[in-house]
């Protein structure tokens, strides 16, 4: 029943109505192939989203990765989910108050939230003159 749980798909499927999808962490890979990457190795993290990770460099990125949402979010979803909500578009008040209840979620320090992110440690150009 977490408000936070409807984020992801509902961005998502704006961002495929609007012809720009956001899930380029899982294309990511396959985009720098074709680019003319060879050797590609990443490593996948789970970064937090809040202070609450016990490891202090973890502690420190998710206090950053925090700011950036609490800070974000409106932004994020206001063109997507005016433009381009289902089952139509949203009102600006609508938007407002559903950030309103996800950052009411992230402030909240009994839940550990984290997001996907991906390291590319080695990146081999070829082909390239």
């Amino acid at each position: 029943d977490s408000v936070l749980r409807s984020w992801g798909p509902s961005l998502s499927a704006c961002g495929k109505r609007a012809g720009r999808p956001l899930e380029t962490i899982d294309t990511m890979q396959d985009a720098l192939r074709e680019t003319g990457f060879v050797d590609i190795r990443q490593k996948e993290y789970k970064w937090p989203i809040g202070p609450w990770a016990r490891d202090q460099k973890y502690k420190e990125a998710g206090t950053v990765n925090y700011q950036h949402w609490m800070s974000g979010m409106e932004g994020w979803a206001m063109w997507l989910l005016c433009k381009f909500g289902a089952p139509q578009p949203w009102s600006q008040e609508e938007v407002i108050v559903y950030v309103a209840k996800l950052r009411a979620e992230l402030k909240n320090p009994r839940y550990h939230i984290y997001q996907r992110a991906y390291v590319f440690p080695s990146l081999l150009l070829v082909g390239v003159g």
